[in-house]
């Protein structure tokens, strides 16, 4: 009896080196896409990172735009920069919050300020951005800073 079950193991011994093969192969697999996903998170938290900087600047030079005075050469060339940024941020997956006439999220926008309407309609809506908001694909990197509509008192 002996006999037949070391023959049985011999026939059965190929069987069992493909199931590891097939369980190593797997795994390895498995490993692949594993760090493949790591490494994509890793250039999304980098991208980021890299976006978020980039935004202050953005900001600045928007800000210098909307306080300057006549046009010039030097103006148009500063608006071209930011035209620049703008493409560069969209091509990223950077979407602006801009919600001006939208209901208020708390998701995506801080509320600072009130402005009382008496409009019914306009009630629990942003009456003016203070401060655009950005998005990353679907993640909110920066909230947008607004005035919201309230009753009259």
């Amino acid at each position: 009896m002996s006999q037949n079950k070391k023959k049985d193991k011999k026939i059965n011994a190929p069987d069992d080196y493909e199931n590891l093969y097939k369980r190593a192969l797997a795994d390895y697999q498995n490993l692949q896409k594993q760090t493949a996903r790591e490494k994509e998170e890793f250039a999304r938290y980098v991208k980021g990172n890299l976006i978020m900087e980039f935004i202050p600047i953005y900001e600045n030079l928007r800000t210098a735009i909307d306080h300057s005075g006549e046009e010039n050469s030097w103006l148009t060339g500063v608006k071209y920069v930011i035209k620049q940024f703008e493409d560069m941020l969209a091509n990223n997956g950077v979407q602006i919050i801009n919600p001006v006439g939208e209901e208020f999220n708390p998701h995506e926008h801080e509320a600072v300020e009130k402005q009382e309407t008496e409009d019914e309609t306009k009630v629990g809506k942003v009456a003016k951005v203070l401060k655009q908001g950005y998005k990353l694909g679907d993640k909110v990197i920066q909230v947008a800073k607004v005035i919201v509509y309230s009753e009259k008192l």
